[in-house]
């Protein structure tokens, strides 16, 4: 049975920590949601039952976010999460099974054998670190009904913690081992997919110390920061450096896709 969903390119068992504060010290997730609820408006208001997919879910604290600003009824609303993350996807069935009636579906990747059957599917910052990001695309655009609603988000190179990433693979001479927004497009011209785009701005704001700016590189980067020089990392946060504190303001992309 063929699979889709988030590879091991990078391992989040060692970062948990380190995504924690990175989530707490920027308003991504906050900006996330606000530009995510109107698209769902209309299904909340209909009072039909809706079937949503969260793909790459995480330990559930988006979800739980987007879930309890957009107000579905929870006798209304089945879930379905995946993620590869084992103590996260139990997590995140814990966290999210008082926002509905029925029992909460939970993989580690998503069956090929789902289709047709997503009233909703929710791609929050997941697709940088899939296998085949054509294959994922189809995959979860196939497990929606027609007229099934995609939304998903992904930082391009335009992003400024994308620019770090990407500094950091050309000091290592290696190549990028994450999509982006770029390649999102690209995908989905090949797949012949229609779809909206829109910019997504937000904020990241801490105190300028080196274990904080390490916090962020280990959550960047992953397992591939051990191979790092430290020294030339840390520098990258020089230039958003003012009075003992760093701010970034910066923006990702939001696709907003209907299935045919």
């Amino acid at each position: 049975m063929s699979q889709s969903g988030p590879d091991s390119r990078k391992h989040f068992d060692a970062i948990h920590d380190d995504y924690i504060f990175f989530a707490e010290h920027a308003t991504e997730a906050e900006q996330d949601v606000n530009h995510y609820l109107p698209h769902v408006r209309s299904l909340v208001e209909s009072g039909e039952l809706v079937r949503l997919l969260d793909f790459g879910c995480g330990a559930g604290e988006f979800l739980d976010r987007f879930l309890s600003g957009a107000g579905f009824r929870p006798n209304r609303l089945t879930i379905a999460l995946v993620e590869p993350d084992d103590v996260y996807r139990q997590q995140a069935v814990t966290r999210t099974q008082a926002f509905t009636t029925a029992s909460v579906a939970a993989w580690p990747s998503l069956p090929t054998e789902v289709q047709d059957y997503f009233h909703l599917a929710l791609s929050n910052h997941v697709l940088y670190y899939v296998v085949d990001l054509d294959e994922t695309l189809r995959q979860i655009l196939n497990a929606l009904t027609v007229g099934g609603l995609f939304l998903m988000a992904i930082a391009g190179s335009q992003n400024v913690l994308m620019q770090f990433i990407e500094r950091c693979f050309a000091l290592l001479h290696q190549p990028l081992p994450y999509y982006r927004a770029e390649e999102v497009d690209a995908s989905l011209a090949r797949l012949g997919i229609a779809f909206q785009k829109y910019n997504v701005p937000y904020q990241i704001d801490f105190s300028d110390t080196q274990e904080n700016r390490l916090k962020i590189l280990r959550f960047l980067l992953g397992n591939h920061f051990a191979e790092m020089d430290q020294r030339e990392a840390l520098k990258l946060f020089d230039a958003y450096s003012n009075d003992g504190r760093i701010v970034i303001h910066t923006f990702h992309n939001h696709y907003v896709i209907r299935r045919k």
